[in-house]
């Protein structure tokens, strides 16, 4: 199984988009198989799939780590490139703890945790995420906490996400650097016309 699954429509442009998908308990092995990669497909914007290493017990450090060598990799091969970084769920997680680094313009995170104490006591996968992260990982709440937030960050959450509860979102201190979307009676993953909204909204942010 590939972890990078490159999809470039234009070669001399300058700007890529990079997803990070959920779960985390699964790879992508192609756009077909996401609406949100199904998105960046369908507009064809140049993007890469990246399907990040999945190690219980070290989650929020092994994946992070291998993602950020990557990215930093192709920021060095392509300096005038235009990186900005899409994720969801737990993907979104992960896109969030970039919000430290100097490498994108922009982040966009949907339905995406922000608090590791938050979901440990009140998401419906909590059983789950304290056995899978470490204890060592750390979340976009510290880095609110700790002013490291440098990249702009949008968040899309629902009001009905019993995975990941829009309230953890009402901790965060106000900062410039990102924006919170909490959308009434939406839950974790739509389909339909609510699912095609989230992705209306996706597009405004790209």
């Amino acid at each position: 199984m590939r972890k990078i699954v490159e999809y470039i429509f234009c070669r001399d442009c300058k700007k890529v988009y990079f997803y990070l998908h959920g779960g985390p308990l699964f790879t992508l092995r192609n756009w077909q198989e996401d609406p949100f990669a199904t998105m960046l497909y369908n507009e064809q914007r140049n993007f890469i799939l990246l399907n990040y290493p999945i190690v219980y017990g070290n989650g929020g450090i092994s994946d992070y780590q291998f993602l950020k060598e990557y990215f930093w990799e192709y920021k060095r091969q392509n300096r005038n490139t235009e990186m900005v970084l899409l994720g969801e769920s737990y993907g979104g997680y992960l896109a969030s703890l970039f919000a430290a680094e100097y490498i994108f313009r922009k982040i966009i995170a949907i339905s995406a945790f922000t608090s590791i104490a938050y979901q440990e006591l009140f998401s419906s996968e909590r059983s789950w995420l304290k056995d899978y992260l470490s204890e060592n990982a750390l979340d976009f709440y510290t880095l609110c906490r700790d002013n490291k937030v440098n990249t702009r960050t949008i968040f899309i959450i629902g009001s009905r996400d019993s995975r990941v509860p829009y309230q953890q979102f009402l901790a965060l201190p106000f900062m410039k650097k990102f924006k919170v979307n909490i959308l009434p009676g939406f839950t974790h993953r739509e389909s339909g016309t609510r699912l095609e909204y989230v992705v209306s909204l996706i597009k405004q942010g790209l």
